[in-house]
């Protein structure tokens, strides 16, 4: 175990992680990784080699401090990094918040993006921003990147935004869904927080009508870098293979976990008060990240395994 409480960096790939070649990962020159606090930053930093991580007001063990809408700060880290690559998963992910405070969502999600692009711009590294199955409305999922966007919330009208000015500006975007995997710290993920309620013997009410592809964080962190080291500035989605409702991922984690199924609360999305509207039957389809790439993403099953696996090593 690392240092900073993750696994060394190839610990993942020494499990027999099928997710493309090798030479994806090991061929990556260095990398900045902008929200490396985060749970797809932290993926990155764990997963690919040479990464140097910031954080804005989370620390980490190993990360640079960088406010990321300082673009004098920008520059100079670049500088002083070297980094030929750009992962921007930074962001303001709360989708209530940002139905309540679109304008405040809006500043959060794109001026720091804005500066990140034109920095990059200058500099010529290659920039990959992640996007969501938010910019759809989740009626005919799973969805292609080539099907038109339909957002029913803030969160996804950003991302809309988000997704025009990064291709506008020749770099790449990674759109992805219902991403879990491990963290350090307070869970912020889907299947972490089902195991700190499970832990504590809480119900939990998980949605019947939410159907997505649940995507493990270290293989969106495989696929990024292969994205990015081909330069492949284009939308690309990055999900896992199985489609299911939140419910049969909820069922499937007590399984893995050997925790106990009746904690969970089926219930309607309309029975959970959420302020913004959800993509209900969403997902993605991978078929252009398979064919370019000849990546395989994990079941959830397998992916449920390997974070069983690392949650241990770190106890």
């Amino acid at each position: 175990m690392g240092g900073d409480g993750h696994l060394p960096r190839g610990a993942a790939a020494e499990r027999g992680v099928a997710v493309g070649p090798a030479r994806l990962a090991r061929g990556l020159t260095r990398a900045l990784v902008v929200g490396a606090s985060g749970q797809i930053g932290g993926a990155l930093c764990r997963v690919l080699p040479d990464t140097v991580g910031t954080y804005r007001s989370r620390p980490g063990s190993g990360l640079r401090q960088l406010d990321a809408s300082d673009a004098e700060a920008f520059r100079r880290t670049l500088d002083d990094t070297g980094a030929a690559i750009v992962f921007f998963p930074a962001a303001q992910p709360n989708v209530d918040w940002c139905e309540s405070h679109p304008a405040e969502a809006e500043a959060a999600n794109l001026e720091p993006l804005r500066v990140a692009l034109a920095a990059s711009a200058e500099r010529a590294a290659f920039l990959v921003a992640y996007s969501s199955d938010y910019v759809f409305d989740g009626t005919r999922g799973p969805y292609r990147e080539t099907d038109p966007v339909s957002p029913i919330s803030v969160y996804g009208r950003i991302k809309v935004r988000l997704e025009e000015e990064t291709i506008a500006a020749g770099a790449a975007v990674v759109r992805t869904t219902v991403v879990f995997g491990f963290e350090t710290g307070e869970p912020r993920n889907f299947v972490l927080r089902l195991l700190r309620s499970f832990a504590r013997g809480e119900s939990v009410k998980v949605p019947t009508d939410q159907v997505g592809t649940p995507t493990y964080s270290d293989d969106v962190a495989r696929a990024s870098g292969a994205i990015a080291e081909a330069r492949a500035a284009e939308i690309w989605h990055v999900a896992g293979p199985d489609r299911m409702s939140r419910l049969e991922l909820a069922r499937r984690t007590a399984r893995a976990f050997n925790a106990r199924e009746a904690l969970i609360e089926a219930v309607p999305t309309s029975a959970l008060g959420q302020l913004a509207r959800r993509p209900l039957a969403s997902g993605l389809r991978i078929e252009k990240l398979r064919e370019r790439f000849g990546i395989t993403m994990r079941s959830v099953d397998a992916a449920l395994a390997d974070l069983r696996d690392i949650i241990e090593r770190h106890e």
